[in-house]
């Protein structure tokens, strides 16, 4: 079986609902122990309760605090010996209701930031110490498309860039102690995190919807305007991406930034 997650052990942060669901339920169809990490705790029993594998399980964390990242590593540790997967999916797009601001504010510039940022940092920092030990590790980090270009929301497309820049570094730093690092760009996915954007263009920039209306059928227009494919990406498509990468068919691939979007970008 390509992907073969058998016996894993997988952190999903932003596991919750969106890509992170996405990813979480292919890690575990390819037999990966999985650790659905959210800041909404309910939310994360809720998507671990989904999954097949009885000995998956959640944890309600705070990817922006040191003491909570800290707790969830030794968590894990504690309850099944050994991290083999870290996927670094927790992300946003700015601090509450940025959607109803035309521009954003220093608070959104911290806010994303912290999350998009200093998480995955915190996160891959936390977990590296363990995979060191064994030689062994995978870690993927969710980007954007938004990391290629810049645009309306320049707040969250640096992050996302930061993203890309992170993962390659770090996959230099470790490229000899056996630990894969690489990132993915997702493209046009329908998430909750997605039709805030679309409302966002409807409020300030009505001029550019191609629809003429907001929600999915905006974004139904934007996939047919700018998919060179023609279809969407679901977060079962980054899922089985983020399996791949996860898995030991991908030994040889470190540092690299996949896009996953039908072809809107082509490098």
């Amino acid at each position: 079986m390509i992907a073969d997650l058998t016996g894993k052990i997988a952190i999903v942060t932003g596991g919750a609902q969106g890509i992170g669901a996405g990813i979480s339920s292919v890690l575990d169809q390819q037999g990966a122990i999985v650790v659905v990490v959210d800041k909404n705790e309910d939310a994360a029993m809720s998507t671990s309760e989904q999954l097949s594998n009885t000995q998956s399980s959640h944890l309600g964390v705070d990817v922006t605090d040191d003491k909570s990242v800290t707790t969830m590593v030794e968590s894990v540790i504690s309850n099944y010996g050994s991290i083999d997967i870290l996927i670094n999916n927790a992300g946003i797009i700015g601090a509450d209701e940025w959607w109803t601001r035309e521009h954003g504010n220093d608070d959104d510039w911290q806010t994303s930031f912290d999350v998009n940022v200093r998480g995955v940092v915190r996160c891959s920092n936390a977990v590296t110490p363990y995979m060191l030990e064994r030689t062994y590790g995978k870690q993927v980090n969710i980007a954007s498309i938004a990391a290629r270009r810049g645009g309306t929301l320049p707040f969250y497309c640096v992050t996302k860039a930061a993203v890309v820049n992170w993962t390659q570094s770090k996959a230099a730093a470790l490229a000899s102690s056996g630990i894969n690092i690489n990132a993915i760009c997702p493209g046009l996915v329908w998430t909750p995190m997605t039709q805030r954007i679309t409302d966002h263009r409807g409020s300030f920039n009505p001029d550019t919807l191609k629809s003429g209306y907001k929600d999915k059928d905006e974004f139904d227009a934007l996939v047919k305007d700018w998919v060179p494919m023609g279809r969407e990406q679901t977060p079962i498509d980054i899922g089985k991406v983020a399996a791949f990468l996860a898995s030991d068919d991908a030994q040889n691939i470190t540092g690299q930034a996949f896009n996953v979007d039908g072809g809107i970008y082509m490098n």
